[in-house]
């Protein structure tokens, strides 16, 4: 409509401009015309941008659950499908998982394949809590973020070992000790190499770079810790 009366304002500059057609077009009234009756139009238009944009937030609303965010786009990736329709085309038909808390099966499928135990736990990880009670504190105080599950241990419970397994925590001198003949590490030059060439994997086990600093209150010497034959 816009483009229509400025071109009819240019071509209707003075009443000479049009006596080449002896002024039948008559370009002064054809121009008034034009804006009577696009004037009433540009409501409508203005209402439908409005009304598609509305549709596009509602379809795509922020959501919370258990002090957990969800983006609207990803907790509605089945729009239009009810929990049953979600809970038969989900891959994830593991028998293990349980609803989480009051949430229903279908949520708690879609809640772990968006976000899965090992990218969780990294997270977790980087947070650095040292013990149980520091995650309790976190949790009470509302300081997990986003994407953190209160009750790891019941939303993950397919998956889970043990809260050092969550946290990131060291293994116990037994523990390490055990890993090392499971291993079949014979000495501590063994071990060092081992964990550095394999920095991923050692971080997975949990286990540090130097058992003899680390576990300087247990440790007795190197033949105890690898079972060897003083």
């Amino acid at each position: 409509a816009l483009s229509i009366i400025a071109f009819s304002w240019l071509s209707g500059v003075d009443d000479n401009s049009c006596s080449y057609y002896g002024n039948i077009m008559q370009p002064r009234r054809r121009w008034l015309s034009t804006l009577v009756f696009s004037f009433p139009l540009l409501p409508f238009g203005m209402a439908f941008v409005a009304l598609d944009r509305a549709k596009m937030l509602c379809r795509h609303p922020l959501k919370k659950y258990d002090g957990v965010f969800l983006s609207g786009g990803a907790d509605d990736a089945n729009d239009g499908k009810t929990d049953d329709d979600d809970e038969d085309d989900d891959e994830d038909d593991d028998a293990a998982i349980k609803p989480y808390r009051s949430r229903s099966l279908a949520w708690t499928k879609r809640y772990r394949k968006l976000n899965p135990y090992e990218k969780v736990r990294a997270r977790v990880i980087s947070f650095g809590h040292r013990t149980k009670s520091d995650w309790d504190d976190a949790v009470s105080s509302g300081q997990l973020g986003q994407y953190v599950p209160s009750y790891p241990d019941e939303m993950y419970a397919p998956e889970w070992v043990d809260w050092d397994e969550w946290l990131g925590l060291m293994r116990r001198y037994d523990d390490t000790k055990n890993l090392a003949s499971t291993l079949g590490l014979k000495s501590l030059d063994e071990y060092v190499i081992f964990v550095r060439s394999n920095n991923k994997r050692a971080e997975g086990l949990r286990i540090p770079v130097r058992p003899d600093i680390y576990y300087k209150d247990e440790w007795i010497d190197e033949d105890t810790f690898f079972g060897r034959p003083s």
